[in-house]
């Protein structure tokens, strides 16, 4: 998202039901699934490996390069869902401003879906 956050109003973020976790192949990471240093969990019990703190952090910067990247790597944990999301898991959509949020209502409409719609400006990094 930092890396796309001048693309804000373009992007949202679906938020999906944690209990996908119990569906059969879905894996959590405790950081980046390309990282040198991921591990692949079961859900839920790999939960308790993700460096919560870490991955909801609003900065990751860091003096230290080795902790820099090891944090930049944490807060890219992960949720593998193997093939596709079910709809039936969509509960909703994060969107970084009142512009956003009302092209997608507009959408959700004519598709006839209700779902919420999340107005959060710092996942966005705005």
């Amino acid at each position: 998202m930092y890396k796309r956050k001048g693309l804000h109003e373009q992007l949202c973020v679906v938020i999906v039901d944690p209990s996908i976790l119990k569906e059969k192949g879905v894996v959590i990471t405790d950081r980046n699934a390309s990282s040198k240093y991921v591990k692949f969990l079961e859900p839920p019990y790999g939960l308790t490996d993700v460096d919560e703190d870490l991955v909801f952090a609003r900065y990751w910067n860091h003096d230290n390069p080795i902790e820099k990247n090891l944090r930049t790597s944490i807060i890219c944990a992960e949720v593998l869902i193997p093939d596709l999301v079910s709809p039936k898991f969509i509960t909703g959509v994060y969107v970084s401003c009142g512009k956003t949020e009302e092209r997608v209502r507009q959408i959700l409409a004519e598709l006839k879906i209700q779902i919420k719609i999340v107005v959060n400006s710092d996942l966005f990094f705005q």
